[in-house]
Formats: C-alpha cells, structure tokens, sequence
C-alpha cells in the first residue's frame, strides 16, 4: 500500500482556502443571533439611525415654532391642533373682508321670515277694519264694488296699521340693538354690526336704519293710495333693499344711512353683543 501524500488538495483543484477580507467580524465562538447585536461598523449590519428623518446626519433637528398661535410644547399634554389665535377662522375658511359678509341669500331668507311673522300680528287689524257689510250686499246685489276702499273702515284700517308699525319698529329695533339679529337673521346666521369696526350696534343707529326703512315704505304706501299712476314712483323704494345687489359692502341703502353692515354670525369670531 502506498502512503497518503502530504499537504492534501482539494478535490475540486489547486484552489487555496479564501483569505480574511477586513471588515469580517472576529471568530469568538460565539453564535449570532437576534438577541447579540452585530458590532457598528461591520457589515452584518448597520447602526441605528439616531436622528430626525428629513435632516442631514450630524444636524440638530429645528425647534418647534413658539410665537402667537404656537403654545410651547408641554411634557405629556397631548398635541393641540393649529388653528390659528383665537378670532381667526381654521384653515380653509378664507379669513378675507368679503368672506365674513352676509350672502345675498342668507339676506333675503330672512327678510321673508321676518315678514311672515309681522304679517301675523298685522292680519287681525285687516281683517278687524274689512266692512262685511259691504261686502255682503254686493254680494246679494250682484253690483260690483267700484272703489276698494269702500270695503274697509279707514279709521280702523289706519289704527291697525300704525299698531302694526309700533309693533314692527320695536321688533326691529330692539332685538337689532340687544342681539343683532332678528328671528329670521337668527335663523339664518348672519348678525348686523357696525360697518367702521363690526362692534355692537347703538340705540340711535338702529332706530335711525329702521326709520328710514319705514319712511321709505310709508312714502310709497301714500303714492299707492293717491293715484295708481303715482304708484310707479314708489317703486323707487325698492331700490332700498335692491342696493345690495351692485355694493362692494352687500349695504343697502337703510345700512350705508346707519353706518351698518350684515356679517355671517360664525362661531370662531367673538359676538359682540355677548355680555362680558
């Protein structure tokens, strides 16, 4: 039999065994698990990052805003939404002068609901005034009623109205001058305020904005009465509320005379007719 030959190569040729690249990690004989970090800097894997995403390695992450509108951070109070100071509408509401105006619409809706409550309280003085009388012998007659005004006792006629007009004054007036809003603008959400700096409106504005409204409506009532024909004067009066159509302010011609503007009533702007 002959010896086994020294230095024995591999079977698959006269390749040496690889040499130890650098960077290798070091045989201690110890296994790798989940549980044995790898050293930094090998290439088993890397460290973990200590940083802010988004910044430069090495770069002292910015600090958080404080200013108006930026509450400090407190240590455990939970995150607070930026909405902005108090006053200011969140974001996505605008914020410009013409967003806080009162719409057109909103306008309109509540100038038809007040209307339809004051025509409630006016409705008995009408019908108070009506000449049944009258109106059942041209019924049993079969003659029409030439002049309509035969059919109403104008003295009762004109008591009921001016009730009505005390009535709708004193409406107007008080809940504009307390409240700034009426029922209808209440139920529409939109407030009237002072055009110079939106603050409460005063007594003598509001008395003053109301009175033109009536001597405007009185004006034309009394051209209706006096002649048909004079009745297309009065539809000057119409031009009262149909300002607001064309104005920059959305001011009909009763507010430019007050100095008044209607402003939408949102919750994120002070009242200022909330008592303090």
């Amino acid at each position: 039999m002959s010896e086994p030959p020294e230095n024995p190569r591999p079977a698959g040729g006269d390749r040496e065994p690889p040499e130890p690249q650098v960077g290798d990690a070091p045989d201690t004989g110890v296994p790798m698990n989940k549980e044995t970090p790898a050293a930094e800097g090998t290439g088993e894997r890397p460290p973990p990052y200590q940083g802010t995403y988004g910044a430069q390695p090495g770069q002292i992450p910015p600090a958080p805003p404080v200013g108006p509108g930026h509450a400090p951070p407190v240590p455990g109070a939970p995150p607070q939404p930026a909405y902005g100071p108090p006053g200011q509408p969140p974001p996505g509401y605008g914020g410009g002068p013409h967003d806080m105006l009162a719409g057109r619409g909103a306008r309109l809706g509540a100038g038809i609901l007040d209307g339809l409550l004051l025509s409630i309280v006016a409705m008995p003085a009408v019908l108070f005034s009506i000449r049944w009388d009258k109106m059942e012998e041209s019924m049993e007659s079969g003659e029409p009623i030439v002049d309509p005004l035969e059919l109403y006792n104008i003295p009762r006629l004109l008591t009921g109205y001016a009730i009505a007009f005390l009535v709708g004054f004193a409406y107007y007036t008080i809940l504009h001058a307390k409240w700034g809003q009426t029922l209808g603008k209440k139920a529409v959400g939109i407030r009237l305020v002072k055009a110079s700096d939106h603050s409460a409106v005063s007594w003598g504005q509001v008395m003053g904005r109301q009175g033109f409204v009536y001597a405007i409506t009185l004006a034309t009532a009394s051209l209706n009465l006096l002649t048909p024909a004079a009745g297309i004067l009065g539809l000057a009066g119409l031009l009262d509320t149909a300002w607001i159509l064309w104005d920059p302010r959305r001011q009909a011609l009763h507010d430019k005379v007050a100095g008044t503007v209607v402003v939408k009533a949102v919750p994120w702007v002070p009242n200022p007719y909330a008592k303090q």
